[in-house]
């Protein structure tokens, strides 16, 4: 049973859902902690006592979504040593872990995406910013050709945009999940790792037969 919060987490919780809601409206650099006490109704010293900076809260707004991120990148690097000779099955289950963080997070990245005081604050994640170098090389596979990274760029782009994309808003999350799950696969399996033109292997998620079949 999950613990109730304290009345200082409550406030928090407060303070990180009105953020959201005015980082979608506003943009990161155009919200203030004025303009979230405001939208609280409350004095910006109440926003203060919970958070002394507003790049307090962007860290917070996304604290979840980088455990997330850290749970499946481990996930695949084990599964990557459990079996070296199919560096695929790892590039799959790190394929899945990224959709389902889109997906799980759809409001948060349509909330921070290409905002210019966001991009500052992530480029001094050092926690962040080794994830997804891990989370890349994941994608990659070994000694990857320049297709693969090519097509990882776009895979990893197209997913981010997919979850903001204001022509997608009405396509419920169940459904863009699977669209992208069957996507992301078909475009990687057009190209290769050192490991693939070495084992012969077929499209991300098949054996050599089922891809010919």
């Amino acid at each position: 049973m999950a613990r109730p919060q304290s009345p200082r987490g409550q406030g928090r919780r407060r303070v990180i859902d009105a953020a959201v809601e005015l980082f979608a409206e506003q943009g990161v650099s155009g919200t203030s902690l004025q303009m979230i006490a405001d939208h609280l109704g409350v004095t910006k010293a109440a926003v203060y006592y919970q958070f002394h900076a507003k790049e307090d809260i962007v860290l917070a707004v996304i604290e979840s979504a980088v455990e997330d991120l850290a749970a499946f990148v481990a996930t695949a690097e084990e599964q990557a040593l459990a079996d070296p000779t199919a560096p695929d099955s790892a590039t799959l289950v790190a394929l899945h872990g990224l959709v389902d963080l889109m997906i799980n997070h759809r409001q948060v990245v349509a909330a921070l995406m290409r905002d210019p005081e966001v991009e500052r604050i992530m480029a001094a994640h050092e926690n962040l910013n080794s994830l997804i170098d891990r989370l890349v090389a994941l994608l990659l596979g070994p000694e990857p050709d320049l297709p693969r990274r090519v097509a990882v760029s776009v895979v990893g782009a197209g997913i981010a945009q997919a979850g903001i994309d204001p022509r997608l808003t009405d396509v419920d999350d169940d459904t863009l999940r699977r669209h992208l799950l069957e996507l992301g696969p078909t475009m990687l399996a057009a190209t290769s790792s050192g490991s693939d033109r070495s084992h012969g292997s077929g499209p991300i998620g098949t054996t050599p037969t089922d891809s010919i079949r």
